[in-house]
C-alpha cells in the first residue's frame, strides 16, 4: 500500500505542474509560424485561425510568414522554440514529404514535434486545357499511349505533392507525359489556361471554379473518393486506379515536450474555431474543406504520409534538386 501510495504522489507531482502551466497558458502572445510567404492558402488559413484564438485564449495570436527551405526554416524555427505552447507551426503535408526523401533535416519530423490539430483537407485536380479535349482519366491515358511524349504537365517540383502525385499515376497508366517545371502554382496555372502545357494538378476548389467558367476541363480528383467541392467530377480511384489516393492538408504542430494539457486545450480552441461559420467560408473560398481531429490522429496521418510519399519516392525514382 505504502508502494502504491508513493508511486500516486510521484505522478501527481510531474502532473500538477502542467496542469497549472495549462491553465495559465497562455501567459504571453502566441505566434504562429508559417513557412510560406504572405497571400497563400496556408497564410489565410494561419490568419483565419489567428483571430478565432486571439479571441479565445485572451491573448494576441499573431502570424509569422517564414519561407524558404521547402518549409525546413520554419520548421526548425518551431522545433527549436520553447515546448510552452506559444510557438506554434502551420505545416502542410509538404512536412510528411521532407521526412520520406530522408535528407538531413535539421530536426526529426516526428520526434521533435507535437501534433496539436488538423485544419485542413484538400484534394488536388487533374486539369486539362480546352484545346485538348481531355475530359475523362481514359481519354488521357488513350491520348497519352497513342502519341507518347506529346502531352506535357506542369510540374512544381519534386518535392511537391503535385509532381510526386502525377508521376506515380504516370506510372500506374504506363504513359509518357512531358514534365514542364515551374517555380509556383500560379504561373503553372496561368500556362495551363493559356495553353502552353496541356495538363495540371491544382487545389480543387481552384480547379473547380476554373473549370465551371469554361476555362479548363475538370479530368479527376486525387482523393480516393469524390470531393463535396466538386461532386460531379470523378477520383482517379474510381477512373481504373483504385489504389491512387493523394491528400493535402494543413495542421498545427507544436515543440516536443509541450505539455499535453496545453496541447488538448489548443486542440480544443482549434476545433472550435474551425465550426465558426467565418472560418468556413474563408476557408471553403480558398479552396479548402475544414477537417478536425484528435492530436493522436493527426499524428497518424503524419506517419501514414511518410510511409505512402515513401513508397512513391522509390517507385518513381524522384530525386530531390
Amino acid at each position: 500500500m505504502n508502494s502504491l501510495l508513493s508511486s500516486i504522489l510521484l505522478v501527481l507531482a510531474a502532473w500538477l505542474p502542467a496542469l497549472a502551466q495549462a491553465a495559465d497558458f497562455p501567459t504571453q502572445p502566441v505566434r504562429i509560424v508559417v513557412p510560406f510567404g504572405p497571400g497563400g492558402g496556408t497564410d489565410l488559413a494561419a490568419r483565419a485561425i489567428a483571430e478565432q484564438l486571439t479571441a479565445s485564449l485572451g491573448k494576441p495570436v499573431l502570424v509569422e510568414n517564414r519561407p524558404g527551405g521547402n518549409s525546413v526554416i520554419a520548421s526548425r524555427i518551431v522545433a527549436t522554440a520553447p515546448a510552452d505552447g506559444h510557438t506554434l507551426l502551420l505545416t502542410t503535408d509538404i512536412h510528411a514529404i521532407n521526412a520520406a526523401y530522408a535528407p538531413q533535416l535539421p530536426y526529426d519530423s516526428l520526434k521533435d514535434f507535437a501534433f496539436v490539430a488538423q485544419l485542413t483537407t484538400s484534394p488536388l485536380m487533374l486539369v486539362a486545357n480546352p484545346s485538348t479535349g481531355i475530359r475523362s482519366v481514359p481519354e488521357l491515358v488513350r491520348r497519352a499511349k497513342a502519341e507518347p511524349g506529346r502531352l506535357s504537365f506542369a510540374s512544381l517540383g519534386p518535392s511537391s505533392p503535385h509532381y510526386l502525385a502525377f508521376e506515380w499515376f504516370k506510372r500506374m497508366a504506363g504513359i509518357d507525359v512531358v514534365d514542364v517545371p515551374y517555380k509556383g502554382g500560379g504561373q503553372a496555372l496561368a500556362d495551363t489556361l493559356g495553353g502552353q502545357v496541356d495538363l495540371s494538378l491544382v487545389v480543387a476548389g481552384n480547379g473547380i471554379r476554373q473549370a465551371r467558367a469554361g476555362k479548363l476541363l475538370a479530368v479527376a480528383v486525387t482523393s480516393g473518393q469524390r470531393t463535396p467541392i466538386a461532386p460531379e467530377v470523378p477520383s482517379i480511384a474510381e477512373s481504373g486506379y483504385p489504389e491512387f489516393a493523394i491528400v493535402n492538408w494543413y495542421a498545427i504542430l507544436a515543440p516536443a515536450g509541450t505539455p499535453p494539457a496545453i496541447v488538448e486545450r489548443l486542440n480544443a480552441e482549434i476545433r472550435r474555431a474551425l465550426n465558426d461559420k467565418g472560418v468556413v467560408e474563408r476557408l471553403v473560398g480558398a479552396g479548402l474543406e475544414p477537417a478536425t481531429g484528435s492530436p493522436a490522429e493527426l499524428e497518424a496521418l503524419v506517419r501514414r504520409d511518410i510511409d505512402r510519399y515513401r513508397r512513391i519516392i522509390e517507385l518513381t525514382g524522384a530525386k530531390l534538386q
